[in-house]
């Protein structure tokens, strides 16, 4: 009986119970359909990031207990850069949107696995506790590996941190086709596995070692074609090493060992020897082909009792520089240590490499190959036995199995790319700088390159950071991404970065999100900063959080930036600008300055900006004044400059290693008469180094005879010219090619489709934008702000001591009638230029009313002028200024006619300017390894009494110079003086030209 009644008791009991959950259901089910109600009628409140990605909710879950309302939200609500504010409006619009029924409830939202708070970076939150999951290991003692002695360390800067790097694609082998190819399509003169590296290596790189930073690269970065090996095994050709003789040689039966080709699988690191020596000192001397800049590579085995402490000393035409190099991590690989001037030949205390130890160090000096120079590319390659399909980098997970997608034969030849070492994809620089093959550079078995080149960059990474012992604090994929707009729309910049491989966490214990954070603290900067600057309607794209090879496998916090789009016009109109990419490199170095300082828990000062307003002038006998003007930059307070270097160069030799001072100004003695000295000057704080000042030159001539004061004009740095005509559209790269910073390696060609219309059907056949490829490989000098050695050699030859300032200066000071009769105005490529689409700002305009009142003051007092520059006369049109044409027609004597006058440039003294001047003359309208192109020279026509023309174009006989004579004697020249090519030519015309001003 008992059991009978206590089993209907439960029975009861359950079917309460039951009823309870059924009711709790139902009730729960008409909450969530309320919920659902009222959030259907609920708009996003952060507007601006619409175009990111519209919030979409998945699914929501209330849990009464607790009082939870949890919201999930698909993962494009995750892209959104979140802060506290943005935050706070999100919810608090949810939170409103529910009503009263809701208000005791707490309210989550979910997206892509974490809660809406969790994507504020570290760096942005005030109010929020950080994340300390997202911090490093404490460390207290950094590692370095290489660092150049001499000078303060940048100890706000990123001393001490170590940074991998790369820029996009590169050129790779297509087994499939049996071809070297580019990974990208060829658009707008140039493709993105070039392109990008106009930003890391002239831009960012500097800027991150100028901080402190050890950068490191998976590509080549030296742009030198040249390569000389010096090594104990074998050298090229005329080098030696040099090592004394000792007991105490250890022979390390590992090393590098030159080779011509590199075949697969061949590790040239494994197939020769290495040394080590105590309490001695090697020497390596190399015989370089030609003058000119190499960039500085060494190798050393890698074992656990080398020295921490080896000096480094390269001797180089500017003097000696000293580096320590910790060779405990690092070895087996090459690393670099500077860019340095070499004159051709042998000579070892101009060119040469000494290794020795520290004081008081007895490790153990590790000894393997030096390195000078980029080179051509030696690894050959053709189709293997079996070829695997190309895989889409988020793809890379899906089994790539063993799919023969084309039966191959023995019979292919092996082929090299011809091509500069620079140019090359990431997979083939690795195989050369002694990665192991299935670990690093070619996970597919060389089945297939292009795979094997987008996974190589991140696990190259890891074989640093793990197997080298290189300490990584970070890496950075740099691209440019696809798309097009109709218009002027930007596609603007996406962040992408992986949290969820190996449960969310790096080896290290850190979480990766750390990745977001770093992600989004360099858009952030760089989005910021091109809007203020460049273009207000910069888009950012969104933060994407996908497994991307180059995001996920890098086992330090990482990013991949696709800064901008390479197919799309707008976006290019910014990309091949020098100004747009200094600014953006610039930003993501404060960006990941920002990010690492914040996580060291440091402060952090940002490297300053260049000096301007540079002048020589003259004091008594041999000595001069250097004085600038240091730049503040607005929007980086911390960016003053405390201190400044000061460079020197002795006639065509590299720079020495510079003197600091705390002025603005230094009066120097030149070291001797009859030669010409030149000068740059940095700026520098506890942050870092800023980029160099254009350079100045002087010359003083035994006897000091009459000064010419010359005066560079010189300043532009653009990108080339568009058109846009609605259908037709592109680089009009026969108005004017722009004006590229030092150098130009990113151009491959000439755009040949400009019809909009054109579609992409194969990157052989990109449709609009289309480019050939014919200038690959050629570096093309731009703006290398030195041009007042050029004519300085050409006024000293002729007997005039020569000093020399920049236009800011000389427009902006009294210049003594009395010092100098004759100056020499250098304008090379210098025109007005719009910036960007700013109509309102106009740059680098010859005929300021600050140039145009201070040449009408030295004329008047007699001084006699020479002009000379591609676009003297067609500047005078661009803004279409009335009262600068009434000056160069009254002051200047001239009258432009055309600014496009010839493509050949031969130019002929005409009988007008006899017996003055006489002889003919060629400048550069084409491609020159030393000077600019002249691609859009100017005619102009003598005006006035006394003003004949002097030379005449020889293709069309338009007039190329004029002359004039009276109380202040003109020469005018409608092309740049230094594009003269022939020195002898140079030194013969400046002598006539002197002459002239002279009487």
């Amino acid at each position: 009986m008992k059991k009978t009644l206590l089993s209907g008791l439960i029975f009861i009991i359950c079917l309460i119970l039951s009823s309870l959950n059924y009711v709790n259901a139902q009730n729960n089910e008409n909450l969530d359909k309320k919920v659902i109600k009222r959030l259907k009628e609920w708009e996003n409140p952060l507007v601006r990031w619409q175009h990111i990605a519209k919030p979409k909710l998945d699914s929501l879950r209330i849990n009464n207990e607790p009082g939870t309302i949890s919201l999930f939200f698909a993962p494009g609500l995750s892209y959104y850069p979140f802060r506290e504010d943005s935050y706070g409006i999100f919810m608090e619009s949810i939170r409103k949107k529910l009503g009263k029924k809701f208000r005791k409830y707490k309210i989550e939202v979910i997206t892509n696995n974490y809660t809406l708070d969790q994507l504020i970076p570290n760096y942005y939150r005030k109010d929020f506790p950080v994340d300390s999951s997202r911090f490093p290991a404490k460390n207290t003692e950094k590692k370095i590996l290489v660092r150049k002695t001499g000078g303060e360390e940048p100890q706000k800067g990123l001393f001490g941190n170590s940074i991998a790097l790369w820029h996009s694609h590169g050129y790779y082998f297509e087994m499939g086709l049996d071809r070297w190819e580019w990974q990208r399509a060829k658009l707008f003169g140039t493709v993105e596995d070039i392109s990008i590296m106009g930003y890391v290596v002239p831009y960012l790189t500097r800027m991150l070692e100028n901080a402190g930073a050890n950068v490191f690269l998976p590509r080549e970065r030296d742009i030198q074609t040249n390569e000389v090996i010096v090594d104990n095994d074998k050298s090229s050709h005329g080098s030696e090493f040099i090592l004394p003789t000792n007991k105490n040689i250890q022979k390390i039966q590992q090393g590098f060992l030159l080779t011509d080709t590199i075949f697969p699988g061949y590790n040239p690191f494994k197939g020769g020897t290495s040394l080590r020596i105590v309490n001695d000192s090697a020497a390596f001397v190399p015989e370089i082909p030609q003058d000119g800049d190499y960039a500085v590579y060494l190798s050393y085995p890698l074992l656990k009792d080398n020295s921490k402490q080896v000096r480094y000393i390269v001797s180089h035409t500017g003097g000696k520089t000293e580096f320590k190099v910790d060779q405990t991590m690092g070895g087996e690989t090459w690393i670099y240590l500077g860019t340095f001037n070499f004159g051709s030949g042998v000579n070892r205390a101009t060119g040469s490499v000494t290794v020795t130890g520290a004081e008081k160090d007895n490790g153990f000096i590790a000894i393997d190959a030096v390195r000078f120079g980029g080179g051509m590319g030696n690894v050959a390659r053709r189709p293997s036995g079996e070829i695997i399909k190309n895989q889409q980098s988020l793809n890379e997970n899906i089994s790539q199995g063993s799919e023969n997608d084309k039966s191959v034969t023995p019979e292919f030849t092996w082929k090299l790319s011809n091509m500069p070492r620079f140019l090359e994809a990431s997979r083939y620089w690795l195989q050369y700088a002694g990665m192991p093959d299935s670990l690093v550079y070619t996970p597919t078995n060389s089945r297939n390159d292009y795979n094997d080149d987008y996974q190589s960059r991140g696990l190259w990474v890891n074989y640093l950071k793990e197997e080298l012992g290189l300490p990584i604090d970070l890496s950075l994929a740099f691209h440019s991404d696809a798309g097009v707009t109709p218009g002027d729309s930007i596609i603007g910049t996406l962040a992408i970065f992986h949290t969820s491989a190996d449960n969310g966490k790096f080896s290290s214990g850190t979480s990766r999100m750390a990745s977001r954070d770093l992600s989004d603290i360099v858009q952030t900067q760089i989005v910021d900063d091109i809007t203020r600057d460049f273009e207000p309607q910069w888009t950012r794209r969104g933060l994407w959080d996908k497994p991307y090879s180059e995001a996920r496998r890098p086992d330090v916090p990482g990013m991949l930036l696709e800064l901008l789009s390479h197919q799309n016009l707008a976006d290019m109109r910014y990309n091949l600008d020098p100004r747009f990419r200094f600014s953006v490199s610039r930003s993501v170095y404060k960006g990941i300055l920002k990010y690492l300082a914040f996580i060291e828990n440091r402060d952090y000062t940002v490297q300053p900006l260049p000096v301007t307003g540079f002048a020589i002038t003259p004091l008594s006998g041999k000595k001069v004044r250097l004085s600038w003007i240091p730049v503040n930059d607005e929007n980086e307070p911390s960016a003053r400059p405390d201190k400044f270097k000061v460079f020197t160069r002795r006639g065509n030799n590299g720079y020495d290693n510079s003197f600091v001072t705390n002025d603005t100004f230094t009066e120097i003695e030149l070291p001797s008469f009859d030669s010409i000295y030149t000068f740059k000057v940095t700026a520098i704080n506890s942050g870092g180094e800023s980029f160099d000042s254009e350079e100045l030159s002087a010359g003083i001539t035994t006897g000091n005879t009459q000064s010419v004061l010359v005066v560079n004009g010189f300043d532009r740095i653009s990108g080339p010219s568009w058109i846009d005509t609605g259908d037709f559209a592109g680089r009009s790269w026969w108005d004017d090619r722009g004006v590229p910073f030092h150098y130009d390696f990113i151009t491959i060609g000439e755009q040949y489709d400009f019809n909009r219309k054109n579609p992409w059907l194969d990157d052989d056949s990109p449709g609009w934008g289309a480019s050939y490829t014919d200038a690959a490989g050629i570096v093309n000098p731009g703006n290398e702000f030195n041009y007042p050695s050029i004519h300085g050699k050409a006024i000293l030859a002729a007997g005039h001591s020569f000093f020399s300032v920049s236009d800011e200066y000389f427009t902006s000071h009294s210049i003594p009638a009395s010092d100098y009769k004759i100056i020499d105005l250098i304008f090379g490529e210098e025109k007005s230029t719009r910036f960007f689409n700013d109509t309102s700002r106009i740059d680098f305009r010859i005929y300021t009313p600050e140039f145009m009142k201070k040449i009408e003051e030295v004329t008047n007092a007699g001084t006699g002028i020479f002009i000379s520059g591609a676009y003297i006369g067609s500047d005078l049109l661009i803004p279409n200024d009335s009262t600068a044409i009434r000056f160069a027609e009254k002051t200047l004597h001239f009258l432009p006619r055309t600014g496009h006058a010839v493509r050949t440039g031969k130019i002929y003294a005409t009988d007008y300017a006899k017996p003055e001047f006489k002889g003919s003359y060629s400048f550069n309208t084409g491609y020159s390894h030393s000077i600019y192109q002249v691609e859009a020279p100017d005619a102009i026509e003598p005006a006035g009494k006394g003003a004949v023309c002097s030379f005449r174009y020889t293709e069309n006989n338009t007039s190329a110079g004029v002359a004039f004579k009276g109380i202040s004697n003109v020469v005018a020249l409608g092309f740049p003086f230094e594009t003269i090519s022939d020195e002898k030519q140079r030194e013969l015309l400046m002598s006539q030209i002197l002459k002239f001003l002279a009487k």
